[in-house]
């Protein structure tokens, strides 16, 4: 099997077979010699000092720009005199992260047809389905298949969109029984009542999943529509396997049973959520794996982490300058930073408050613990007020390296994020199985944006 998609413009992550070794060594070396900007919790910077590890001579140049020039270092921002050590993070991290972003995006290839639009869905919504619809359109027209096995379809809004517009069949399987119950009311007024259905189904990788998995299938060939004026009607011989934003391990399990069904010719997903992927199941592939064992050859301590992975699954640059972190954002950051390190040295008793922060909470420091403790057992300590007063006025001079860092971590995503996608790339490669990654649509709109199709020779 060929590529199904001649342009390579909108093909992200295209990196010639001979190279991907290097381009990972690189990645991870990268990572893992700079894994002091990202490997914990942002609530717990000041736990282990993460602020005071910013060099020096970095903190003096980086302060001394405006915040526009500060977001422009993840797209390769510079100036001459700056040390060496920093331009040589910002050129590398830029050359790497090139590969992430396409040239263009495959949004650009799909017809603008508003003819169709699916209520009571936020435009955000509308703007993925509609793009994900036409992609798997085109894939089932090249590989003549009408099905298509929607894993996590929610309220059914991709079948919707899938029958409705190109009159093709389809299983939504979803984990929730409220959003399966959702789905078949929504669609309960379709005509066509033998070519979309949804089922309560949980998909993980273990044999009793591939047997029902395989019942589902075999219910998908009694599916057919005659909606549309020259879609087939016959009965399916094989089925296309589909995923929008499918949240952490849940694209992995998919791709595990894509290999062992023969009836299932295509796999189309866009992951997310990659901070929950179990670390017992990443990476996947032996390049990989082989690629983080010869980087803890130089950094023993590294390893790929949640917190690494929660990274690969924030904002891109381009989704973060779209939305630049306000000083709400980092008064808020800092203040939670300062209670975690408090109460973990003294091991107090925490629960994260229900209540949403508001402006008004960060007025100051003192206003804003006052909230904090309002129904805990400890409100009104003066003791303990004293003692976080005291903690805020010795960290409070390096406030201005919270900005920092958060444009530190900005830069490192996009490499977790390709170290992520490029280790399932690999793991269909190893299987001698097709893989292109395309990228959907503009990432300041919606940043996961890369779909992971794989077809079967």
């Amino acid at each position: 099997m060929d590529a199904i998609f001649e342009s390579t413009l909108y093909t992200a992550l295209r990196i010639d077979g001979n190279n991907i070794c290097d381009y990972l060594e690189s990645v991870t070396n990268l990572l893992a010699e700079f894994s002091w900007v990202y490997n914990f919790r942002n609530i717990d910077i000041f736990i282990y000092d993460v602020l005071e590890k910013i060099p020096a001579d970095w903190v003096e140049e980086l302060v001394a720009i405006s915040q526009e020039e500060l977001w422009q270092l993840p797209f390769g921002y510079t100036k001459e005199k700056w040390p060496t050590s920093l331009k040589n993070f910002v050129t590398k991290c830029k050359k790497l992260a090139s590969y992430r972003f396409a040239t263009k995006k495959f949004q650009d290839t799909v017809p603008k047809d508003n003819s169709n639009l699916l209520e009571k869905l936020s435009d955000k919504k509308q703007y993925e389905v509609q793009i994900m619809s036409y992609l798997i359109k085109q894939v089932c027209q090249v590989l003549k298949c009408n099905t298509v096995i929607d894993v996590g379809s929610g309220l059914g809004y991709l079948d919707e969109a899938l029958h409705d517009n190109f009159g093709l069949c389809c299983i939504g399987l979803d984990a929730v029984p409220k959003y399966t119950l959702a789905a078949k009311e929504r669609l309960k007024s379709d005509t066509c009542k033998h070519s979309v259905l949804h089922k309560t189904f949980e998909v993980k990788n273990t044999d009793e999943c591939l047997l029902h998995f395989k019942a589902v299938l075999n219910e998908a060939k009694e599916l057919h529509c005659c909606c549309i004026p020259g879609i087939s009607e016959s009965r399916a011989a094989s089925a296309v396997i589909v995923g929008l934003h499918s949240c952490g391990n849940l694209s992995q399990d998919m791709m595990e049973l894509f290999c062992e069904l023969e009836d299932i010719n295509a796999f189309i997903c866009i992951g997310c959520c990659y901070n929950k992927i179990k670390l017992t199941n990443f990476p996947m592939s032996t390049v990989v794996k082989h690629s983080v064992s010869s980087t803890q050859k130089v950094y023993p301590e590294w390893y790929p982490s949640i917190s690494g992975l929660r990274l690969a699954a924030h904002g891109t640059r381009s989704h973060s300058c779209s939305f630049p972190v306000s000083e709400e954002r980092e008064k808020n950051l800092f203040y939670r930073a300062l209670l975690q390190c408090y109460i973990k040295k003294e091991q107090i008793v925490w629960k994260k408050p229900k209540r949403h922060v508001r402006t008004t909470d960060l007025a100051d420091f003192d206003t804003y613990c006052s909230k904090m403790f309002e129904d805990h057992i400890l409100s009104g300590d003066e003791k303990i007020l004293r003692e976080l007063k005291k903690l805020y006025q010795e960290k409070s001079q390096i406030f201005h390296r919270i900005r920092i860092l958060l444009v530190l971590q900005m830069m490192l995503q996009p490499l977790w994020e390709a170290f992520v996608i490029l280790d399932r790339v690999m793991y269909f490669k190893e299987r001698n199985i097709f893989v292109e990654v395309l990228e959907m649509w503009d990432d300041s709109v919606s940043p996961r944006n890369l779909a992971l199709c794989a077809y079967k020779r």
